[in-house]
C-alpha cells in the first residue's frame, strides 16, 4: 500500500503551515482565500484552479500538450509525405505512436502506486524532450523515414505509457476529494484547448514543411514542462510491503476495478469508443485529401474536433456524471461520425467534427471521473493504467483496423460502419441502465 499527499505549505506566516485537511490535501490556496468566482456555484468547475500543486501540473500538462498536438499533426502530415497518402501507413503509424500504452500501461500504474510519481512524470518528459529533438534533427537533414518514423514514435508512447498512470494520479492528489471532478474536467479541458491551440499554431508550418521545426517546438515544451513539474513538493512516499510482485500488483488492481462499481463497464465503454470512434482520426488526412479535396485543412479539421472536445470537457466538470448519460452521448457522437463520413462539404464536416469532439470527450471526461471517485488511492496508479490501456492501449489496434478497412472498402463505408457501431452500443448501454447509476465513492 502507498500513502501520498502533497506537502503542507511551510510560508513564513505561522497560518501558512496549518492547512485544514478537511480543506485540501494541496499546498497552496485554501477554500477560504480563493478568489470569490471559485468559492461560487458557478466557479465549481473551476474550482481545482484554487491549489497551487494543481496549478503547476495544469501549466505544466497545457505547456507539454501544445507541444504534443505540434508534433503530432507533424508525425501524421510526415507519414503522408513519405509515403505518397497512403492509408495503411498512417495506421502503422497510429499502431506504433500508441502501441507501448496497451503493452506498457499496467507496468506503468504498478511503478506509480509504488514509485515517487513526481521522477516517473520527469523521466518521461526528458525523454519525450530528446526524442523530439531526434525527429527534429533527422528530419531536417533529410534522413527521416517511414521505419525510422515509425520507430522513434515507439519509443515516444512508451514515455507517454509511462507517465499517463502518474499523471492521472497526481492530479488527483493535488485536490481534495470534493474539487476531483474539477480536476479531472479542468485536465480534460487543457488537453482539447492545446488540440485547437497546437493545430492551429501548427497550420502554415504543416502548409509550409516545416515539420522538422515542429518537432523542435515539442522538445522546447517537453523541457519547460518538466521544468514546472520540478517545482511541485510531493511528500516522500511510505511504501508498505503487500507481499506481491508485478503480476500480483496488475491483478489486485483489476480486482479492485472489479470491486468498486460501475469501473469495469465505464472501462469497457472507453474501449468500445476508442477502437470504434477515437481511431478514426487516423483517417482524418485521408479522408480530407480523398473526399475533401483540401489537404490544407487538416490541421483546421482537428482544431475544430479540438474545440468541441473543449467545451465537452468543461461542461461535464458542472453535472453529475452516471453511465446512463454516457451512453446516451455515445449515441450522439456515432451520429455526428456518421455525418461526418457521409458529407463532401468541407464545412458540414468541420461542424460535424466540433460535434464529434464534444461528445468524445463529454463521454471520456464523465468516465474518468466516474473511476476515479470509486478507486482507493493506493490502488489508482494501477486502475488508471486500465484506464490508459482501455483509452491510448487500443488506438493503435483501432487505427490499424481503420487503415487496413479504408484500403480493402474504402474510407467512407469503414467511418459510416463505425458510426453505426458506437451508436448501437450506445444504445445497448442506455437500455441496460434504465436508471441513473451514480458514481459513488465506497
Amino acid at each position: 500500500m502507498v500513502k501520498t499527499h502533497v506537502e503542507e505549505s511551510l510560508g513564513a506566516n505561522p497560518a501558512d503551515a496549518a492547512i485544514n485537511p478537511a480543506d485540501s490535501v494541496a499546498m497552496g490556496v485554501q477554500s477560504a482565500d480563493a478568489p470569490r468566482f471559485l468559492q461560487s456555484h458557478r466557479g465549481r468547475g473551476f474550482r481545482a484552479l484554487a491549489h497551487r500543486q494543481y496549478q503547476l501540473l495544469f501549466a505544466a500538462f497545457c505547456i507539454n500538450q501544445t507541444g504534443f498536438w505540434i508534433s503530432h499533426v507533424s508525425l501524421q502530415q510526415l507519414m503522408v509525405d513519405l509515403t505518397h497518402n497512403d492509408p495503411t501507413m498512417s495506421g502503422w503509424l497510429f499502431f506504433f505512436l500508441f502501441l507501448p500504452a496497451f503493452f506498457f500501461a499496467p507496468i506503468a500504474g504498478v511503478a506509480a502506486d509504488r514509485f515517487d510519481r513526481k521522477r516517473i512524470v520527469l523521466i518521461c518528459y526528458a525523454a519525450v524532450a530528446l526524442i523530439a529533438s531526434t525527429l527534429s534533427w533527422t528530419t531536417s537533414i533529410g534522413v527521416i523515414s517511414p521505419a525510422l518514423l515509425m520507430g522513434l514514435s515507439f519509443v515516444m508512447g512508451t514515455a507517454f505509457a509511462f507517465s499517463g498512470p502518474p499523471n492521472f494520479a497526481i492530479a488527483a492528489n493535488s485536490v481534495p476529494d470534493d474539487d476531483l471532478p474539477s480536476a479531472v474536467s479542468l485536465q480534460s479541458a487543457a488537453n482539447n484547448l492545446t488540440r485547437v491551440a497546437g493545430p492551429l499554431l501548427a497550420a502554415k508550418l504543416v502548409a509550409t514543411g516545416a515539420l522538422a521545426f515542429c518537432f523542435g517546438i515539442y522538445a522546447l515544451a517537453a523541457s519547460a514542462a518538466g521544468t514546472l513539474v520540478s517545482r511541485i513538493r510531493l511528500t516522500t512516499y511510505e511504501i508498505v510491503p503487500d507481499g506481491l510482485g508485478i503480476l500480483g500488483r496488475m491483478k489486485s488492481g483489476l480486482s479492485h476495478a472489479r470491486e468498486r462499481k460501475p469501473a469495469v463497464p465505464a472501462l469497457c465503454t472507453v474501449a468500445v469508443m476508442t477502437l470504434f470512434g477515437v481511431s478514426h482520426m487516423a483517417l482524418v488526412p485521408v479522408f480530407v485529401d480523398e473526399i475533401l479535396n483540401r489537404r490544407e485543412l487538416f490541421s483546421y479539421m482537428v482544431a475544430a474536433t479540438g474545440s468541441g472536445a473543449l467545451v465537452g470537457a468543461i461542461v461535464t466538470g458542472y453535472r453529475t456524471t452516471t453511465l446512463r448519460t454516457s451512453a446516451g452521448q455515445f449515441v450522439a457522437y456515432g451520429i455526428a461520425l456518421a455525418t461526418f463520413a457521409t458529407t463532401e462539404d468541407w464545412r458540414v464536416a468541420m461542424a460535424a467534427q466540433v460535434l464529434i469532439g464534444f461528445f468524445y470527450f463529454s463521454v471520456m471526461t464523465s468516465l474518468q471521473t466516474i473511476v476515479q471517485q470509486v478507486v482507493d488511492d493506493d490502488k489508482r496508479g494501477r486502475v488508471m493504467s486500465l484506464f490508459q490501456v482501455c483509452w491510448a492501449g487500443l488506438v493503435p489496434f483501432g487505427g490499424l483496423g481503420m487503415g487496413a478497412a479504408a484500403d480493402a472498402f474504402g474510407v467512407v463505408p469503414s467511418l459510416v460502419s463505425c458510426s453505426l457501431i458506437c451508436a448501437a452500443y450506445g444504445l445497448a448501454l442506455f437500455a441496460w441502465q434504465p436508471k441513473p447509476l451514480e458514481a459513488a465513492s465506497n
